[in-house]
């Protein structure tokens, strides 16, 4: 192969290359523009993939609470994530998959008794976008 055949072959593996790079989505974050929460609740259990219990006020002997939300307009696979705040603190940060457009998710959190007062879960899409936040209460 001679350097002008070489050099014509190069082009146009750099062409290709091109190509195909620009078919390929370049942030991963357009997709998760299209994200929205549905409805969103925390409740005392989650049953057949809906929320059973649903409240802002929960007994301090309540065990465990859980966040559910609908996730609709995801394209791909990506996540959500769940951030649970005690008085302001994050308590836990529970990353969750979401696989089609019209997703049920929900992630839960043990209360001990002495963890009384205002709670608030954040929900944010895979790139940190808000999408919700609940506030709630034990008591």
């Amino acid at each position: 192969m001679n350097v002008k055949s070489l050099g014509s072959w190069l082009a146009l593996w750099l062409a290709a290359v091109a190509c195909v790079g620009i078919a390929l989505p370049l942030d991963s974050s357009a997709d998760d523009a299209a994200i929205q929460i549905e409805s969103a609740a925390v409740c005392q259990d989650v049953v057949d993939r809906e929320p059973v219990g649903s409240g802002d006020v929960f007994a301090k002997e309540t065990p465990r609470v859980f966040c559910y939300c609908r996730v609709v307009g995801a394209v791909g696979e990506t996540q959500v994530t769940h951030n649970w705040y005690y008085k302001g603190s994050l308590k836990a940060s529970v990353k969750l998959n979401v696989r089609s457009p019209n997703w049920r998710t929900w992630s839960s959190k043990t209360i001990i008794p002495e963890w009384t007062g205002e709670w608030m879960v954040e929900i944010l899409s895979a790139d940190g976008t808000p999408l919700e936040s609940i506030i709630f209460y034990v008591q």
